[in-house]
């Protein structure tokens, strides 16, 4: 500490010796960089020598920021605790100590000091602000500065430090990008603590008058002044001013107006009878030009004073009147901003009067003087402005910078070529050099050879085991491009498993023995419906089989048969095959034993599939009376 304290009070720049001191108090492991270790011993060095310099300062009666202040040659050298703070911020600014040490020890100086001694200290951080700003530091610091700020308005009285609140949102302002979200009103809040007190009952029975006024204002100004003259033409009764100060209630809260008829009514009755009274009292140029709006703003106050004898006097000031009328339009732009729900949404009927009572108040603030109507479009302006802000907020708070782009630099002033391919693109004429290296690349027989369907849906099968434990959003179904191919290779390879899609979707498409028993269960065929498809194909295949017997019959046997048929028997349906054989075999003259012998069999086979195409029929209940039909014609 006796190091530091030699070094504050050393003359020329931090650069010359501050890393040299802290190499000789902590003696780090690395030479220009401290470890996290050494940054909290260095910082809690400093932090007890911040706060002997404050108490030191305090005992001397000097103000903080002031002291150990001595002229040499002439000339003042600086504190002894800002020439701390500029050694330990070039100490982080080069990144030798870690960079959220300066913002600390602000805080600890706010908080050591007193309401005077904080402007002298916030000075400091605003002659800083570009240093503190940087990326390296900012990162490193910027909640600990906005505790600070917001420490320091909590501290400040919003009625008497108006200038020194303003400073410090400023400051914050240019501090915090655009795009910072902890200082943006996300949900767009109201400040409903903001109360505003006011007389409710009639004070003694009297009544505001001209002549209580006039006496009033008479009492403290010479009766010659311009002064005398603000309270003349006007008599204004408790009733209007209760009704005037009782519009507070909805400024300071505009959400309770929605879907609220009551207090909608109330309100705008109240609005009507305030406009109605500004528009039967205008105010002339001359009103308006002796109140002199640049001294007003050196007095400027947050609040104005709510007392009822000095409703007259208020009510001849233009800006009090500006006031109001501007809360009236912030109201009614809040009711029409967009991006609310439909239950935020005015109806039609409060559409109507929000826009009746905009116009008014707008052409009376043109009429006020001085300026009205640049007043008026500063304040469009401004509301525009607001709308903006309200939609970026509601869109998620984007980012507004944008990063430069780099423009490379052409060297020896010459310009660069572009490259030419020589088929039009890099991939083509890539793909041109790649044939004449293998001739046989696209020729090859692996390059269009198909998958195995059990190879292919592998993946997907192992997915489906609940045991592997892999998450539904990284199973292979989900892949549009695998299950389309997929299906493509079951319709050519698996139609039993292509069949099963419609059913069970993907999944069931996979082929059986690839799945684990306890999946397996739910996509196999039930018995019956398995019965019923091994029946319909042996019906097919014994079917087929019938029809080559038939052809393989030689020509002069099917003359024969046709020659000798009884013509009633070829005029009455056949329904089965078998009928024909029987008739083919007791019209024959001679049959030999191989002949018996292949008629039987022939016999018999045409009998089975008659009896198989009967149970097929009967299980299906359908009759194929085409094919009936068909057999008739055929027999005729």
């Amino acid at each position: 500490m006796d190091l530091f304290r030699q070094a504050i009070l050393r003359q020329g720049p931090p650069e010359e010796f501050a890393l040299l001191t802290v190499q000789e108090a902590i003696k780090p492991q690395k030479q220009t960089k401290l470890v996290q270790d050494e940054n909290q011993l260095l910082e809690n060095i400093l932090r007890s020598l911040l706060q002997e310099l404050v108490a030191a300062a305090v005992q001397s009666g000097q103000k903080l920021m002031k002291y150990g202040v001595s002229i040499v040659d002439g000339e003042s050298s600086q504190g002894q605790i800002p020439r701390l703070l500029d050694i330990v911020l070039y100490l982080c600014e080069k990144e030798h100590v870690e960079g959220g040490m300066i913002f600390q020890l602000l805080e600890d100086l706010t908080e050591m000091s007193t309401m005077r001694n904080c402007e002298d200290v916030f000075g400091y951080i605003e002659s800083k602000q570009d240093i503190l700003g940087k990326p390296e530091l900012f990162a490193r610091g910027k909640l600990v500065m906005l505790r600070t700020c917001n420490q320091l308005l909590r501290r400040l009285s919003k009625a008497n430090d108006v200038v020194f609140c303003g400073r410090i949102i400023m400051f914050l302002a240019h501090f915090f990008p655009l795009s910072e979200r902890s200082a943006v009103n996300i949900k767009g809040v109201f400040n409903t603590s903001n109360e505003t007190k006011y007389e409710t009952e009639v004070p003694d029975g009297r009544h505001l008058s001209l002549h209580f006024l006039a006496d009033l204002v008479l009492h403290f100004f010479n009766a010659n002044s311009a002064s005398t003259c603000l309270v003349s033409g006007i008599s204004i009764d408790f009733n209007f001013y209760r009704t005037l100060w009782s519009l507070q209630e909805y400024f300071c809260n505009p959400p309770s107006l929605i879907n609220a008829p009551g207090k909608w009514h109330k309100f705008t009755s109240s609005l009507t009878l305030v406009l109605n009274t500004f528009e039967a009292q205008p105010l002339s140029d001359e009103e308006g030009n002796a109140h002199n709006l640049e001294d007003d703003a050196a007095t400027f106050n947050i609040k104005y004073l709510t007392s009822s004898k000095l409703m007259g006097l208020e009510l001849k000031d233009p800006s009090f009147r500006r006031h109001v009328l501007v809360q009236c339009l912030i109201l009614f732009d809040y009711l029409k901003a967009p991006g609310k729900s439909e239950k935020e949404l005015p109806s039609e009927a409060m559409k109507e009067e929000i826009k009746t009572s905009e116009e008014r108040a707008k052409k009376l603030l043109e009429m006020t003087p001085p300026k009205g109507i640049d007043f008026l479009r500063s304040i469009e302006h401004i509301l525009e402005r607001e709308r903006n802000w309200v939609w970026w907020k509601r869109d998620g708070c984007p980012p507004f910078e944008k990063q430069p782009v780099e423009k490379k630099l052409v060297q020896d002033g010459t310009k660069k070529r572009r490259t030419r391919w020589s088929l039009g693109n890099k991939e083509l004429s890539q793909l041109w050099k790649w044939a004449d290296q293998y001739s046989g690349a696209l020729t090859d027989a692996e390059r269009v050879a198909t998958p195995a369907i059990t190879k292919y849906w592998k993946p997907l099968a192992e997915d489906m085991d609940e045991s592997a434990g892999i998450e539904a959003e990284y199973h292979h179904k989900n892949n549009r491009v695998y299950c389309w191919k997929g299906l493509r290779f079951s319709a050519r390879q698996d139609l039993e498993g292509f069949s099963r899609f419609t059913e069970h979707g993907i999944e069931g498409v996979v082929p059986l023995e690839l799945l684990p028993n306890e999946v397996r269960a739910k996509y196999q065929a039930k018995p019956s419906e398995r019965t019923k498809r091994t029946k319909k194909e042996d019906t097919k295949n014994s079917a087929q089989q019938a029809e080559e017997n038939q052809i393989a019959t030689p020509p002069s046997e099917m003359d024969n048969e046709v020659g000798r048929a009884d013509p009633e028997a070829s005029a009455a349906p056949m329904d089965t095959d078998a009928g024909i054989a029987t008739v083919n075999i007791c019209q024959e003259e001679t049959p030999t034993p191989e002949d018996n012998q292949k008629q039987s069999s022939d016999t018999d086979v045409a009998q089975e599939a008659g009896q198989i195409e009967a149970d097929t029929e009967a299980e299906t209940g359908m009759i194929d009376g085409e094919t009936d039909a068909e057999d008739l014609d055929t027999a005729g």
